[in-house]
Parts: C-alpha cells; structure tokens; sequence
C-alpha cells in the first residue's frame, strides 16, 4: 500500500471525526460560548495526549525547537476554530460545510507559496470543479451574506493555514508532539479568552456529553488528519474532506430539517468528482 492510499484512508477517518464534532458543536454551541467549549474539549484533549505520551515513554520528545511554528499554527485553528462554531450556530450544517471546502483552493495557493510544491493541471482543474460544486450547494446570494457565513469563509482560510504548519511540522516533529502543543496551546487561548467576562462557566449534566464528543472527534480528526499529512501532500489528502459535504446534508435535512434539493446534491456530486480525479492522479505518480 502506497504513502498515497494511507494516507487517504487516514483522512477518510478525519473525515468521520470532523463529521462528529460539527453534529456535537451545533448541539451544544447555543447553550455555552465557543471559547469555553474549546477550553474544556483542550482539557481532555491534554489529559488523552498526555496519558500516550507517559505510556509510550515519549515525554522527552516534547521540546522548544519549532515552538514558533507552533504558535502560529495553533494561533490560526484557535481562530478558526472559534469562527467554525459561531456559523454552526447562525446557519446549516450543509451551508458551514459548504463554505469550509472553499479551503483546499487556499491549501493549493499556500502549499506553492509556503511549501514549493508544485501545482500541476490536474490539481488545480480538480480543485476548481470541487468549488464549482460548493458554489452550486450554497448558490451565495450577495442579499442573504450574513455573520455566520463570513465566519464560516475566514474559518476556511485559516484551517487551510493550519494545514500547512501541520505539514510543516511533520518534517520534524511527532504526531504526538504536534497534539501535544496543539492542546496544550488551546487550553491556555481558551482559558485567557473564557475569562475575559470575568467568569468560566461550568457545564451542565445536558450539554457535557457533546463537550466529550468534541473533545474526543476533535482529537481524533486531528490525529488522523496529522498522520495523513505526514504520508501525503495537503493537495492529495484535504479534498477528502470534501465527502463530508453529502454526509452533512443527509444529516441537517434527517435531524434538523434542513432543506435539501437538487442543487445541493449536484454539487456534492461535483466534489466527490474532484476528489476522484485529484487521487486518481496522485496514485499513477
């Protein structure tokens, strides 16, 4: 099995994860402000990560050397994470999804500019008929561009931002150390940013279920999405993410009576052509 496939078949369980913590944040982003639902999914996130850690013997691994790197790569997820869940909770599931996959366009500009890799034909027609395909699902209307979707378009810059540190640090650092300064940098963001009304609050009996989905499905996307980094360009495996798009939908029109029509469908149809041609090409490399 080549770098490519697993490295595919690692962001298919991103995928499934990021697909779990969007259910999660929409339940629960109407009864507690984001920064505290990121300060308490970073609490279990580090306690996870730190119990790997000692059981692996590999605390020693954490160091300082591309804490810069860190910072800013944990600077843009706080951040678009933060916006992520503002649109969950302003407008559908399939109009936030939507607009996230406006983000491997951005991955192919940043992987030129910041990596040196190279953008070829089939990259950028695939990435082109995947927005083709978005812009049919949400058919933006200038008239109806409200908060939640502008939160929803800048989340999909900087996640795209995100994923290029993430291959960045790849090139020298563990999955787990990469976990391990993404929560532990969150705890604090979201700690510094809860407090700044004067006060943290706890959650209820109701809504501490869904911050343990969170934190777990986000743990586990970012695990799976950092390992699937690690094996295969950004270009190759963030389209993947798009197959969440039809999962959504089915969601939003079954659980949240969502509207669902042709249109949606066509351009979910377009995307998962995308991702065909882009992997398709990948793998005859």
């Amino acid at each position: 099995m080549t770098d490519t496939i697993k490295g595919s078949l690692w962001m298919v369980g991103g995928v499934f994860c990021l697909t779990s913590m969007a259910v999660a944040g929409k339940e629960i982003s109407l009864q507690i402000d984001t920064f505290e639902i990121l300060f308490y999914r970073s609490v279990i996130g580090v306690s996870i990560i730190l119990f790997f850690l000692v059981k692996k013997n590999q605390l020693h691994e954490i160091n300082l050397k591309e804490i810069s790197t860190h910072l800013k790569r944990n600077v843009a997820h706080f951040t678009g994470q933060n916006l992520w869940l503002y649109a969950l909770a302003s407008i559908t599931l399939a109009e936030v999804t939507s607009l996230e996959f406006t983000m491997p366009i951005w991955i192919v500009l940043f992987s030129y500019l910041m990596l040196n890799e190279q953008m070829d034909k089939f990259k950028i027609i695939s990435v082109c008929i995947g927005f083709i395909g978005v812009l049919i699902t949400v058919r933006p209307d200038i008239e109806s561009i409200n908060l939640g979707l502008i939160a929803a378009a800048i989340s999909a810059i900087v996640f795209a931002l995100t994923n290029i540190y993430t291959r960045r640090l790849t090139r020298t650092e563990s999955t787990l150390t990469i976990l391990f300064f993404l929560t532990a940098m969150q705890l604090i963001f979201g700690l510094i940013t809860s407090l700044l009304d004067g006060r943290l609050d706890i959650p209820t009996t109701e809504n501490i279920v869904w911050i343990v989905v969170i934190g777990f499905a986000g743990l586990g996307a970012h695990y799976c999405i950092t390992t699937a980094l690690s094996l295969a360009p950004p270009t190759v495996v963030a389209p993947i993410d798009l197959l969440r798009l039809p999962i959504v939908v089915l969601i939003g029109v079954m659980f949240y009576s969502e509207q669902g029509d042709m249109f949606i469908y066509l351009g979910a149809a377009l995307i998962i052509f995308a991702n065909f041609i882009n992997l398709k090409k990948a793998n005859t490399q």
